[in-house]
């Protein structure tokens, strides 16, 4: 096929792209992760700056953008905007580092599989840095097979940003790119083209001088970085089991969140994933692919045992990307004879289909919503009192009733939302007598012995609000309840 006709399909799907990842934007609410970035880009310099430091969580970059953003007057959907324009244009670069390390038609098979991976589209609708940071591991490499091909300070300068904005978007995007990146120039240092071998080597030979200027620029954020790794692990460690491995891979094949459980499909996926991995691993241009996938995989399994966090499968976005190569691959391999033609259609099809059913309960119930519980307390008189069993709902539900200005402004002026920490003994000071109050079970920590107490009221459910539990604290029973009558 012409050049013409693969820039036509190209763009055809980076527009299907677009349309899956806008489609249903203001569908659900944030999550938590998601509220507290609405928090913190609103307020002072000062309380922007004192959030992220505290948090410590992720660097800066993607808040300093949403912050912007912020300047525009945004609706919540807008504010994912970005997200989406992230997502969008990691199918475009992705797909044009396998076009130049391989071939078109691999990378159609892989923009177009990407396009449709649930878990992109996911993060790619989220409020938080993930879209970014995989773009930029994405770009990045990008930058870098350009400038192994021709060497030049604009194109050195051009990756000496990218990869920099990587360490300031997402911490395990940066140690991913770095995987990755020497698995490139490792491949490349033996290449049979004289050129990219000579300038592979160079760029090793030297790069102990880049990562300094890397170092040096990323100073600003270094200190945040070496107190958050101080802190105590806020979980015990949660071992490398089947069962987590399989979630992870359930993840990457055709589900949105962690907990899929492993199916057939799955395991039909793992084995266009096992030879792709085959077929790269005999092609040379391809094999840093697979240092990218199970060195980056590897590396961030290792933090985790050297820090334990809360296990999630997001954490390993930046090296799942390259799971749609493989599988690209494969299919490509199979489409190259003309009995595979149409074992290749099939397989590619069946893929898409299945990538489709995982969209469909994404779309429908993939995230949470808090906005009919807060749109419900919203209309009750505001003498009401709101509390809740933990920060986390606390946190999400403040946003909704009132509003991103709340934690900047330290609650005052608005309606309270009350944490009781799991403490129902807190409500004898909290809880006015003769007023009717309401309490939100949700969130973590689960506290049963406040579930427990809470059982005598009436209790309206919520699930889309992360199966919260609305009870109504009614006055008549409050001094039996709290144990005042004697």
């Amino acid at each position: 096929m012409s050049r013409r006709v693969w820039f036509s399909l190209g763009g055809f799907v980076l527009a299907v792209a677009a349309a899956i990842r806008l489609y249903r934007l203001d569908h659900f609410s944030y999550g938590l992760d998601e509220c507290l970035q609405g928090y913190w880009i609103r307020g002072t310099w000062e309380f922007f700056w004192r959030s992220l430091r505290f948090d410590a969580v992720h660097p800066p970059l993607d808040y300093l953008v949403s912050r912007t953003v912020e300047h525009l007057g945004p609706q919540p959907w807008q504010r994912k905007l970005p997200d989406v324009l992230w997502g969008v244009a990691t199918v475009a670069v992705l797909g044009t580092l396998v076009a130049r390390r391989s071939g078109r038609a691999e990378a159609l098979f892989a923009a177009l599989l990407l396009a449709f991976a649930p878990f992109h589209v996911r993060y790619s609708q989220e409020f938080r840095p993930h879209a970014l940071g995989m773009f930029l591991v994405c770009l990045s490499l990008l930058t870098l097979d350009l400038f192994l091909d021709r060497p030049g300070a604009f194109r050195l300068a051009l990756l000496y940003v990218t990869w920099l904005a990587t360490a300031y978007a997402l911490y395990l995007a940066a140690v991913v790119l770095g995987v990755a990146a020497l698995g490139l120039l490792l491949e490349d240092a033996i290449s049979a083209d004289v050129a990219r071998r000579q300038a592979s080597r160079r760029f090793l030979a030297w790069s102990p001088l880049f990562g300094a200027a890397l170092w040096l620029a990323y100073l600003p954020w270094w200190p945040v970085v070496l107190e958050a790794s101080r802190r105590p692990p806020v979980v015990a460690l949660e071992p490398l089991t089947l069962m987590r491995f399989a979630r992870t891979l359930s993840f990457f094949a055709f589900g949105y969140n962690d907990g899929d459980p492993f199916r057939w499909t799955t395991a039909a996926w793992c084995i266009a994933v096992l030879a792709g991995a085959f077929i790269a691993f005999r092609q040379r241009g391809l094999r840093f692919f697979l240092i990218w996938l199970i060195g980056g995989l590897a590396a961030i399994e290792i933090l985790g045992y050297i820090h334990p966090h809360f296990y999630v499968a997001r954490r390993f976005l930046a090296a799942g990307l390259v799971f749609p190569v493989l599988v690209a691959l494969t299919i490509s391999a199979l489409s190259r004879t003309s009995a595979g033609v149409s074992l290749a259609a099939v397989v590619l099809v069946v893929f898409l289909l299945w990538d489709a059913n995982g969209l469909a309960r994404y779309f429908r119930e993939g995230r949470a919503d808090w906005r009919p519980l807060a749109r419900f307390l919203s209309t009750r008189p505001a003498s009401e009192q709101i509390f809740t069993e933990n920060q986390y709902a606390q946190l999400c539900l403040a946003y909704y009733v009132c509003g991103p200005d709340w934690l900047f402004r330290e609650a005052k002026g608005y309606r309270p939302v009350s944490n009781l920490e799991c403490e129902p003994i807190r409500l004898t000071w909290a809880w006015p007598p003769g007023e009717t109050a309401w309490l939100v079970l949700a969130g973590e920590p689960k506290c049963r012995r406040l579930r427990d107490w809470s059982k005598a009221f009436e209790a309206t459910p919520f699930p889309a609000a992360e199966g919260a539990v609305l009870i109504r604290l009614d006055p008549a029973q409050r001094e039996a309840a709290l144990g005042l009558r004697r």
